[in-house]
């Protein structure tokens, strides 16, 4: 049998930035995907919607039934849920959408990387709602210092508490309706920034700038956004103490009599073949579901789960139906390609931010933060709604495509609840024979009351800025929509309460560590995956200085 120092399962942000930090410390590591590898310059075709046959939609029926959240752009590094299936109770519906290729989520992710604060790792003290986290800001300013100097994050200083300032580059400039909305939150006195991207405006690191060719969400053929085949996987191979590994599905890990975790074992894609390996320390990297699934697949309970806590406290972000319409000052101007970049005017969260009551919300605890944009696009789905026929018809299209715009929800902080949870299905295996995941979750009125005041929040800033809204019709969306899916091995300090320690180490597993949004034990309003590779970083230093004195 195949022995390593260490089994990282995943190659996602946490799994890529294990595999970098473990093999530069000299650890022979073995990185396991269970998906195929990719070549971005070679399958990163970014084609005009009119040379494809469904012009980008892909096939009707087809492409969005089984391939969450993907179109004819990018279904291939999207996982197809009918090798993949998922249940739920007919009553609560939950979207996961996931990817199974070597880089995972990074190669189409959003890029947004806001720092969370002690506003969210202690809130439970400020409002009395739930746990707080293990760390304080303190403890992790250090880790997202390391990673956002490394991936390169895009941004300006804003001095806002709720919104830590970081490490950044060169912002991405406002376009047109951005700086409109700007103004617009200036009479309402809501503080703004260019939204913070984990996408490069200058060289860093060999990596080129963005070229603002629109297609971040399809895979980035340069590297100019950050994800793992273009900036952590290289590292780890320059090392050459890394075995890639991918189309390898795993199902569970391996335990030995001391209860100690001694390898993972996989299931080869096609072959089917079950594969066993072993190492002295094993990461599961993945997202924060599938980490607790395998932990649930792993022993009978849940593997390290004697605090009962396993698969409890999922959460997603809040998100649904914002505002769009038209800012009539840009109507008929010449169009721009205003989706060439990423960003877009970014409003940090502006409820409940400190203990005077005039900035606390009657309605609600905790916050939200809203995104605004506009202009034109590849895909000007507004004309659907648009009247007419024929060549004037197009005219009117064409004369509103720059003067479209929305204001949305970025994301609202959904309480942690233990009744929003995750368990084994025992009826229903994937394409490997592998027990699916039923997933239970469900907004609490903590959740609605938040998403019907930014509602109401959007069109004020709408209206503010001098818009015509044609589309304010309220509707929260579905648990998962956001896919910012965290908590169900949540970290603590009481071993009781938790399933991890505040390195993300297994209290009942000294040699396993669960890296990603799992060990959340609340949600922010930020977008998860800058605090995710932070908390991965800080969990790796943590392994190596238990490895250099000899305890793994």
């Amino acid at each position: 049998m195949e022995k390593f120092d260490v089994i990282i399962v995943g190659s996602g942000a946490c799994g890529g930035w294990a595999a970098m930090a473990l093999t530069q410390a000299g650890m022979k590591a073995l990185l396991l995907e269970a998906g195929s590898p990719i070549e971005p310059a070679k399958e990163f075709r970014h084609t005009w919607p009119y040379e494809l046959p469904f012009r980008g939609q892909g096939k009707p029926g087809v492409m969005r039934k089984y391939f969450s959240g993907s179109t004819e752009y990018n279904y291939k590094i999207m996982i197809d849920d009918r090798e993949n299936p998922y249940t739920t109770p007919a009553d609560k519906p939950f979207r996961w959408s996931r990817s199974r290729v070597l880089g995972g989520r990074t190669l189409h992710w959003s890029r947004a990387s806001g720092r969370m604060s002690n506003l969210e790792f202690k809130a439970a003290s400020r409002d009395g709602y739930g746990d707080d986290w293990p760390i304080s800001y303190a403890d992790i300013s250090p880790y997202y210092d390391r990673v956002e100097s490394f991936i390169g994050v895009s941004g300006e200083k804003a001095g806002l508490p709720q919104f830590p300032d970081g490490k950044f580059l060169p912002p991405m400039q406002l376009n047109c309706a951005e700086t409109i909305f700007k103004a617009g939150c200036n009479k309402l006195g809501l503080r703004t920034t260019p939204r913070r991207v984990a996408q490069l405006t200058r060289m860093l690191n060999n990596r080129p700038p963005c070229h603002y060719c629109g297609n971040c969400g399809n895979g980035c053929d340069v590297g100019a956004m950050f994800n793992t085949v273009a900036v952590t996987l290289p590292p780890a191979l320059k090392t050459k103490n890394v075995t890639v590994r991918c189309d390898s599905v795993v199902s569970h890990v391996l335990m030995n009599a001391e209860g100690k975790a001694r390898g993972v074992s996989y299931i080869e894609r096609y072959s089917k073949k079950s594969v066993e390996v072993e190492a002295r320390v094993v990461v599961l990297a993945g997202s924060a579901l599938e980490n607790t699934r395998l932990m649930l697949n792993s022993q009978q309970g849940g593997l390290g789960n004697s605090s009962g806590v396993l698969g409890h406290y999922l959460m997603d972000q809040i998100s649904g139906e914002g505002v769009s319409g038209f800012l009539p000052v840009l109507k008929g101007t010449a169009i721009r390609n205003d989706d060439g970049k990423a960003g877009g005017l970014y409003i940090p969260n502006f409820n409940n931010i400190s203990n005077n009551a005039r900035a606390k919300n009657p309605k609600f605890i905790r916050g939200y933060g809203v995104s605004a944009s506009g202009g034109a696009a590849m895909f000007p789905d507004y004309s659907m709604e648009q009247p007419g026929f024929g060549s004037e018809y197009k005219r009117d299209v064409k004369r509103l495509y720059p003067a479209r715009s929305r204001v949305w929800l970025s994301g609202g902080e959904m309480l942690a609840r233990k009744d929003n949870f995750v368990e084994i299905d025992p009826r229903v295996k994937d394409a490997w024979g592998i027990p699916v995941l039923k997933i239970h979750c469900t907004h609490s009125d903590n959740d609605k009351k938040m998403y019907a005041d930014f509602f109401e929040r959007a069109k004020e800033i709408f209206h503010s800025a001098g818009g015509e809204i044609t589309a304010s019709a309220p509707r929260m969306g579905v648990p998962g929509g956001l896919i910012h899916e965290v908590g169900s091995c949540r970290m603590g300090a009481d071993t009781k309460t938790s399933v991890l320690n505040s390195f993300c180490q297994a209290h009942d597993v000294g040699n396993l560590y669960v890296f990603g949004g799992g060990a959340f034990v609340t949600s922010g309003d930020k977008h998860p995956t800058l605090t995710m590779m932070a908390l991965t970083a800080r969990g790796c230093d943590h392994l190596l200085e238990r490895a250099r004195r000899g305890e793994v």
